[in-house]
């Protein structure tokens, strides 16, 4: 999906993507093939669980190889493919607003209020 930055957190994000896909209930295939998507997608952030992706996240993933695939990527139109069953667990309601989780401890800003 895009360049690596930090790794931290791959593995847990990884886990938590094939415990979904068992769930729902897919083939080993597809659960492991979105357990590495999500995991490549949070290693583009810095953080653990602050760089996991959110379904925003994935569906803009799914829609720019899908453009890209139209446009005539050959790679790209591969992936979307292969890719196609994430469609079923996709959020119906439009575009997210929250793609990521955001800090709530050890802010600077929090530590200042605090103080006497």
């Amino acid at each position: 999906p895009g360049r690596s930055v930090d790794p931290t957190g791959a593995g847990d994000v990884f886990g938590a993507g094939f415990v979904l896909g068992t769930l729902r209930g897919w083939p080993l295939r597809q659960r492991l093939a979105f357990a590495n998507l999500v995991a490549a997608l949070s290693v583009q952030y810095i953080g653990g669980s602050l760089a996991a992706p959110g379904w925003g996240d994935i569906i803009d993933w799914l829609d720019r190889t899908q453009a890209e695939a139209a446009a005539g990527s050959a790679r790209a139109a591969q992936l979307a493919a292969a890719y196609g069953f994430i469609a079923d667990v996709l959020p119906a309601t439009g575009r997210l607003s929250v793609r990521r989780a955001r800090a709530t401890i050890a802010r600077a800003s929090d530590a200042d209020a605090r103080r006497p």
